[in-house]
């Protein structure tokens, strides 16, 4: 497995379960982060943080050369604990705020539960099985939806 993602390809899943679930400790958890873009810059802010909303500590400071930094703030990680192919309900709230967004937990990199985070409030619930390796999740809204997450 001289590339970490290696161990994914299906002749090495078939090959040896437990030799694939160490080398997968090897890479890197994918996590969810929230970058805010400021859209309108005035030179006179240089130095300050140019994020003004309260629900999040993600920072875009501008610099003396007129570049903009961008700080993200972290709403999922952890060890053995990664969110992967992001999704929400695009029917309804894409380019939108939302609340809602799943994705697919992988443990090491070996996908196996499907996540629904409340991207303000950084709640999560999991949806997990024994022996069960979901791929990505996708929303599909009721018909009758009331609520984002109806569906």
């Amino acid at each position: 497995f001289e590339f970490v993602y290696n161990y994914l390809y299906l002749a090495n899943l078939r090959a040896d379960w437990d030799e694939v679930k160490r080398q997968a400790e090897k890479a890197p958890q994918p996590e969810a982060r929230r970058y805010v873009l400021p859209l309108s810059i005035d030179k006179a802010d240089t130095g300050k943080n140019l994020v003004t909303l309260p629900y999040t500590t993600a920072t875009a400071t501008l610099h003396s050369d007129e570049t903009v930094w961008l700080e993200p703030e972290v709403i999922f990680s952890g060890p053995r604990h990664a969110f992967e192919f992001p999704q929400i309900n695009y029917k309804k709230y894409g380019g939108k705020p939302y609340t809602y967004s799943y994705g697919l937990g992988l443990n090491h990199f070996v996908p196996d539960r499907l996540c629904k985070l409340n991207v303000k409030t950084k709640e999560t619930w999991v949806w997990q099985e024994p022996d069960s390796y979901p791929s990505e999740p996708i929303f599909v809204s009721h018909p009758d939806a009331l609520e984002e997450d109806d569906g």
